[in-house]
């Protein structure tokens, strides 16, 4: 799976589907967690699986610090190759405890992004629940995935808002957020966005 991630690395930047998701991703997320507000120039956010990190680009000028996350070698070069000076760009993969376990940086985020990532992950379940308690008592975990279709693997919004309420995290929004067009077809998009139960 990585060398398939690892051959997009280099035209992924260039596409303007992708970049478009991103975009949108990012609108999606202040509509629900104000990183725009100065407060968070203070805060940190982890990016898990940040691919070349389009997300983390669009929210390093917001707050204080982005660790970003992903098991693609040749996508986190990319990223290094931006030199955003509060992101650090590591190549890990959270979906294995021991990487967890072992990470000094793993932990204290305010706010943990995952876009197009989740419908991937082998256990989804299991990984947000370890997410969950990386983030800080009010910290919010927001996804964007591809919506599921009888054609197409995805989240669906049932799915992922079950795993929230198993993951500890108090919903606060999940829905179709916005589409992207590929080869005259539309793909729904859908936002979840959960803050960590007190």
């Amino acid at each position: 799976m990585t060398q398939n991630w690892d051959e997009r690395a280099l035209d992924s930047d260039r596409d303007e589907r992708v970049r478009f998701y991103a975009d949108q991703a990012l609108s999606s997320l202040t509509e629900h967690v104000d990183v725009r507000d100065g407060e968070w120039k203070a805060k940190r956010v982890l990016d898990f699986g940040c691919g070349t990190g389009l997300l983390a680009e669009k929210l390093a000028p917001l707050v204080g610090a982005v660790v970003a996350v992903d098991t693609s070698p040749a996508m986190i070069e990319v990223l290094r190759g931006k030199e955003i000076s509060n992101v650090s760009a590591i190549c890990a993969d959270l979906d294995d405890p021991a990487v967890r376990s072992s990470a000094p940086w793993f932990g204290g985020f305010d706010l943990i992004v995952a876009s197009s990532v989740c419908g991937f992950l082998p256990d989804y379940e299991a990984t947000l629940e370890a997410l969950s308690q990386a983030l800080n008592d009010t910290g919010y975990f927001a996804q964007s995935d591809w919506l599921a279709s009888d054609n197409e693997p995805g989240m669906s919004v049932d799915r992922i808002s079950n795993t929230f309420d198993l993951a500890g995290l108090e919903r606060v929004h999940v829905d179709t957020a916005y589409s992207v067009t590929f080869d005259g077809e539309e793909m729904p998009v859908v936002m979840g966005v959960a803050r960590r139960k007190l």
